[in-house]
């Protein structure tokens, strides 16, 4: 019997993480693996996702949130929340750059 087609499994296979990297005049607040981020886009909240279309974003005063990609040495790790007061938001498929005017860790 021929083994069946992974593509057509139910269970999607995992993504790798996204890299955020949150920076400011300042310097860089974080930078790490996540597996998702909501961000304060001019227009109102944009969730970014594993393969999302590159875009640049205006970003808002506002808070961006993380959910940190679990490990071994954390498991259940969490949330991050980072308070901005605008600049721009690079996405890609595997990387977000949050460039703010100013952020802190909220």
């Amino acid at each position: 019997m021929p083994s069946p087609d992974p593509s057509l499994s139910p269970i999607a296979p995992r993504r790798a993480p996204l890299q955020l990297a949150v920076v400011s005049p300042s310097g860089t607040l974080f930078s790490g693996p996540v597996d998702s981020v909501i961000i304060p886009a001019w227009d109102g909240l944009m969730g970014v996702l594993p393969g999302h279309a590159p875009l640049l974003a205006m970003l808002r005063p506002g808070t961006a949130s993380a959910r940190p990609t679990p490990s071994s040495l954390t498991p259940t790790p969490q949330p991050l929340s980072f308070r901005v007061t605008g600049g721009f938001a690079d996405v890609g498929p595997t990387l977000v750059r949050l460039i703010a005017d100013s952020a802190t860790q909220a």
